[in-house]
């Protein structure tokens, strides 16, 4: 499984003395802190017996409010397994938008992981993941619905890049010829993003990277690597396979 970006940079804090901003932030932070009790109960119900058998009544008493409460923070128990994958992304492309114009899109999509990475790289969170990836598996409701996010995820990940190539097109057509082939370029890209070609493979690109990321999550604890060097490695291998093909 692949844990969300995050958008928030660790340590941002608000103003001091926000009024009512401040208070809506209160319920906001109440918001989460009742949803990471409900999401806690679950996996610990989910463990036990399994997804299909916990009921939303449940998960609810188990954290003392009602089943009419629970649905005021989760629409439902898919909802609240596989919530946080719903923006994932959103989240995803933004990182990838701040990414410099020059860089190229394997290196990009590599620093769209550090979050990813950051994340697991905490213990704690990470045995939580663990505890996520088990249940996700062990329903095929969920495994479904995982996998549904994930490509919704990677079609706005190639949207992304797709719109990276232009931009990047368009400053080397200025610096080239000047304004007038730059404009050129603007009216060409209807058509760049009706190419398919061009649209498969930065999909095949988008799928490789998230690839390259499952099998160094799976595999860095047993090469006894942290994940960040583990999927460097990961990448760097795609990488240079696909350096010797194009060569071929």
């Amino acid at each position: 499984m692949i844990e969300p970006a995050t958008s928030v940079p660790r340590g941002a804090a608000g103003p001091a003395h926000a009024g009512p901003r401040e208070a809506e932030s209160l319920r906001e932070r109440t918001r989460r802190a009742v949803q990471s009790e409900l999401i806690d109960a679950a996996q610990e119900l989910f463990a036990r017996r399994g997804y299909e058998a916990v009921t939303v009544e449940e998960i609810a008493e188990a954290v003392g409010i009602s089943r009419r409460s629970f649905f005021r923070y989760f629409g439902g128990k898919e909802a609240l397994v596989l919530g946080k994958y719903d923006r994932q992304g959103e989240l995803f492309a933004a990182l990838l938008a701040q990414r410099p114009a020059a860089e190229p899109p394997w290196t990009a999509l590599r620093r769209m992981f550090d979050g990813v990475v950051e994340y697991i790289s905490d213990p704690a969170l990470a045995a939580r993941a663990a505890d996520l990836d088990r249940v996700i598996q062990g329903s095929e409701t969920l495994r479904a619905g995982y996998l549904e996010r994930m490509e919704r995820s990677q079609r706005l990940i190639v949207a992304e890049l797709a719109r990276r190539e232009r931009e990047r097109e368009r400053e080397v057509a200025t610096i080239r010829d000047g304004a007038g082939k730059a404009d050129s370029a603007d009216k060409a890209d209807g058509a760049g993003m009706a190419d398919g070609a061009e649209a498969l493979g930065l999909a095949s690109v988008v799928a490789a990277a998230f690839a390259a990321m499952s099998t160094a999550r799976r595999m860095a604890q047993e090469a006894g690597l942290p994940l960040g060097e583990a999927l460097d490695i990961a990448m760097r291998a795609v990488a240079a396979i696909g350096a010797d093909r194009t060569e071929a």
